[in-house]
């Protein structure tokens, strides 16, 4: 029998040239093919844009034109926030070759084992490029694997034996997508959630498609819209332990024989009629885990979406919960979840002990200026009527520890409150705390006692429409008569020297509405001082004062205030450190007033005085033997009025325009202090007789001749008052 060799040869020449050439290039594409897998060109091709796209393997090896079959691989890519990372202990694919003439990148299978994935979310996200039609087309009709070890969405995992068969289609640089029909399942599985194992023993089948579609037509969660999916899941689930009595709230599971069952299908952003989903799960929560008894939840789906939860009373806790919620229509809003709470009806029925309430305090305020610290009970008696809360519905706290900031001061103490649905023709949701006695202190120091009281009430109403309630929220804080143990710790609010308090008590009465996230608001606050003592310009007065102080409009997010009707009242005052005589008073009115508490601070205002007599004005220009004897005669010449404007910044005290008048006496004056001096004009008239001190530090000079003239001359220090900011 002739050799292959000798038959070789009697082949005609062309034949055996062919031969010899493609064995040739043959021979070339497993030195080119192979020496390209498994050196850094591989990796320098792949990886041009390594912040997208990146793709490392292990051995890789080539025996035909399109097929490739690598060892140890890892992919990972990331589109927009969506990071996604497949490894796999092999890959065997086949690529159309033809394709990538037509700029097309197509594997018509690709079979992986010992598959892992992870899908999560980047705080980094890279910018998608704008629609377009002129990238290349990535088309992987059919990547299968039937040993999938684990999938990872996110903080959930699941981990058994797997399989499913993926097929997609993308354009890049803005080009159209498209999932084709794709199945995933698992057998024997475990699901965990952050750590804490959920289900065992599971079975999980899912399907999952969506159309082709460029990505500003289902941008995110806008793509659920289009996609059509079904999960079906028969697992054991544990038993859920949540022990709330340590540092930290510790959240493990447990064995137990429960069992959950789902068959739910999502179709174009809607549940399906006949999906359904029952899961019973022992539940152990509180201090130590207590064992409340098994909780059953149930899902079901026909032309509306039904959920029931129910949790029978114990005995040893007194924890018990009812809830059966309807849901008009099939639709999930996936990216407005709360557009949900205008279609849901039913009713929640519940008492349970929680560790933390500050969960409630959250569904009327936007910002925490008000909470709940802390645990306490909690029993509900919620109805709901298309996303409305109804008359019948309660809220029951007996204790707990409440905490209300309302500009730089901290409200505390231990309260009860009552929440309740009004009859009005719009009805009102209410929540109303009352604490019997509380302190306030500033919140960056809070063993200094601004209050110490009883009594306080704070009223919350709001919008009984849940969409609408921390919208429309609005709050009233009352309380009355609290003490002030020291008048000197509001010192801290007061800038500079010019103004200090140096002893004495009180007491203060407040009424402050606010709005939902407790940064604007109005009302008044009534300040009592006994025995005050206080410095005002140099000069030192002993006495009662009073303060009440009108807010038209509190800004406490900006830290802006119009004090406009507020009234300072001083009475049985003994003006001077050295003064015998205790019954001097007076009276400020502010007209126009507004203060800017934020740095720097700053006071503006139109005032009106009226006093006893003007030696505490007078003393701050000379002491009362530098005047002439005319004008000493007239210290005491009786009651005045007078007009003009404060500015209060930083260290800085300015009067401007002040004109006092009474039958004898007419004065004027102009006045700037700062912590170490003073600078002024003031002019004194008495019928014909006119006197002018210009005061600069402790240097005056005095104009006695054409004293009205040269007060006329000097300028002025301020402008007039504005009310806005």
């Amino acid at each position: 029998m002739p050799s292959f060799r000798e038959r070789f040869q009697r082949w005609p020449r062309p034949w055996r040239l062919a031969v010899l050439v493609l064995l040739a290039l043959y021979a070339l594409y497993l030195v080119a093919g192979n020496v390209f897998l498994n050196t850094p060109l591989f990796d320098a091709t792949t990886n041009r844009q390594p912040h997208k796209f990146t793709m490392q393997t292990g051995p890789a090896l080539t025996l035909f034109p399109g097929e490739v079959m690598a060892w140890n691989v890892r992919m990972r890519g990331q589109a927009n926030r969506t990071v996604y990372v497949f490894h796999a202990d092999r890959a065997h694919a086949r690529i159309v070759l033809l394709a990538l003439f037509r700029r097309e990148v197509r594997l018509p299978w690709l079979h992986a084992t010992g598959l892992s994935a992870e899908v999560e979310t980047s705080d980094t996200p890279i910018p998608p490029p704008p629609r377009g039609d002129q990238g290349w087309t990535l088309r992987f009709d059919a990547i299968s694997s039937n040993s999938i070890r684990s999938a990872r969405l996110g903080k959930l995992l699941i981990a058994g034996n797997g399989h499913g068969t993926v097929g997609f289609l993308k354009q890049l640089k803005g080009g159209p997508s498209e999932l084709f029909p794709s199945e995933a399942g698992f057998t024997d599985a475990v699901v965990s959630f952050d750590g804490v194992q959920v289900f065992n023993g599971a079975q999980l089948d899912a399907q999952f498609q969506f159309p082709r579609h460029y990505r500003d037509e289902a941008p995110g969660l806008r793509k659920l819209g289009i996609t059509h999916a079904r999960l079906q899941l028969h697992a054991s689930t544990v038993a859920l332990k949540i022990d709330t009595g340590a540092p930290h709230v510790d959240i493990r599971s447990g064995p137990s024989a429960a069992r959950v069952e789902a068959d739910i299908t999502l179709d174009r952003g809607a549940l399906q009629p006949g999906s359904h989903a029952t899961w019973r799960l022992p539940l152990m929560a509180g201090v130590g885990a207590t064992d409340r008894g098994m909780l059953a939840l149930q899902l079901d789906v026909a032309q509306d979406i039904r959920v029931q939860a129910r949790l029978p009373r114990d005995a040893d806790t007194g924890s018990e919960l009812h809830a059966d919620l309807r849901v008009a229509g099939r639709s999930i809003p996936f990216q407005e979840p709360a557009q949900i709470l205008p279609r849901l009806s039913g009713q929640v029925q519940g008492r349970w002990k929680f560790e933390s309430l500050n969960w409630i305090a959250e569904l009327f305020v936007r910002k925490p200026w008000f909470e709940l610290d802390g645990g306490g009970l909690v029993e509900a008696n919620l109805r709901l009527a298309q996303g409305r809360l109804t008359s019948g519905s309660s809220l029951e706290i007996p204790r707990v520890e409440a905490v209300a900031q309302v500009f730089d001061t901290r409200l505390t103490g231990i309260a009860s409150a009552r929440g309740r649905i009004d009859d009005a023709a719009t009805p009102q949701a209410h929540l109303d705390v009352s604490i019997p006695t509380f302190r306030a202190a500033p919140r960056d120091a809070p063993r200094q006692i601004l209050l110490d009281g009883r009594d306080l009430q704070l009223a919350m109403h709001g919008d009984a429409e849940l969409a609408r309630l921390r919208d429309t929220l609005k709050a009233q804080l009352r309380f009355s008569d609290a003490k002030v143990p020291d008048l000197t710790v509001y010192n801290r609010y007061l800038s500079g020297k010019a103004v200090r308090l140096l002893g004495g008590s009180g007491s203060l009465t407040g009424d402050v509405a606010l709005n939902a996230s407790g940064d604007v608001g109005s009302g008044h606050a009534h300040l009592r001082g006994q025995g005050a003592h206080l410095a005002l310009a140099g000069v030192h007065m002993c006495g009662d004062a009073e303060l009440q102080a009108q807010l038209q409009r509190a800004d406490f997010k900006n830290k802006f205030f119009d004090l406009s009707g507020t009234r300072v009242r001083l009475r049985n005052m003994r003006v001077g450190e050295d003064a015998a005589d205790a019954n001097w008073w007076g009276e400020l009115q502010v007209g126009a007033g507004t203060i800017q508490a934020s740095a720097p601070f700053q006071l503006d205002a139109d005032a009106a005085l009226r006093m006893r007599d003007a030696a505490p004005l007078l003393s701050v220009f000379a002491q009362r033997a530098d005047y002439p004897r005319w004008v000493v005669g007239l210290l005491d010449s009786g009651e005045l009025d007078a007009t003009g404007r404060v500015r209060w910044r930083k260290q800085q005290l300015t009067v401007d325009d002040l004109h006092a008048e009474n039958a004898r006496l007419s004065l004027r004056t102009r006045l700037a202090l700062d912590d170490d001096t003073r600078r002024g004009n003031l002019y004194l008239r008495w019928g014909v007789l006119g006197a002018g001190i210009e005061l600069d530090g402790k240097q005056r000079q005095w104009h006695l001749a054409g004293a009205r003239e040269w007060y006329d001359k000097q300028p002025g220090l301020l402008p007039p008052v504005s009310k806005r900011k």
